[in-house]
């Protein structure tokens, strides 16, 4: 089946991709042992290679507090020296400029719609000096949470009632897909004095977008 060929070469690819925006956010954001990051919308359950790779791959965890809407036991046994707060998706729980850099890999497409986007990027910005996120490409060809070529090109209902059919809906459930315009807007919106937005390609086509960004 064409969607399981997908699946197989996406997973190759997910844990490199997820390393090279690991690379981009340490050489753009540049951390030091002393810097209070956040990590925001970490997974409860690593149930596949690429997940919570930030967790994995952050050099220096005693300064490292991890944000989830789930519950976080497990991870807290594994990684003993991050902090786990759970939330409730909307507001962060912290203070304003309470971290020197927040991160968020793959989050912003999930949290609602746009009021709720705009939301999560405020709030990334209020409690944060400098950051950075990222999320797909609207207008990749193939849908990545579904693995569907093409079909979110259609209208969203349309596309989720073909998600529906092959069994995938659970996958893009209130998924809200960026252009590279709507995420400058958001940026705008948030207030932040600069910001940049790196392409990541495959054959010469954006997959997705890392947003960095600084008061």
């Amino acid at each position: 089946m064409l969607l399981d060929l997908i699946d197989r070469f996406s997973g190759r690819r997910h844990v490199e991709a997820r390393r090279r925006k690991f690379a981009d956010f340490i050489r753009l954001c540049r951390p030091t042992p002393q810097d209070e990051v956040l990590d925001v919308g970490v997974l409860g359950r690593e149930t596949y290679d690429a997940a919570n790779l930030f967790l994995k791959e952050y050099p220096h965890q005693e300064r490292l507090t991890a944000l989830a809407i789930e519950e976080c036991s497990e991870l807290s046994a594994r990684y003993p020296l991050v902090r786990f707060v759970r939330y409730d998706g909307r507001r962060f729980p912290f203070a304003d400029d309470s971290f020197a850099i927040c991160h968020s890999n793959a989050v912003v497409e999930h949290v609602g719609d746009l009021e709720r986007q705009r939301l999560f990027v405020s709030e990334m910005v209020r409690v944060a000096n400098r950051g950075f996120f990222t999320t797909p490409n609207r207008w990749f060809p193939i849908e990545l949470h579904s693995k569907l070529p093409l079909a979110h090109y259609l209208p969203w209902p349309l596309f989720i009632q073909l998600s529906r059919i092959v069994r995938r809906e659970e996958l893009v459930r209130g998924v809200r897909l960026l252009s590279k315009r709507q995420l400058a807007e958001l940026a705008k919106r948030a207030g932040v004095s600069s910001f940049l937005i790196l392409n990541n390609r495959v054959l010469g086509i954006t997959v997705t977008y890392s947003v960095f960004w600084s008061k």
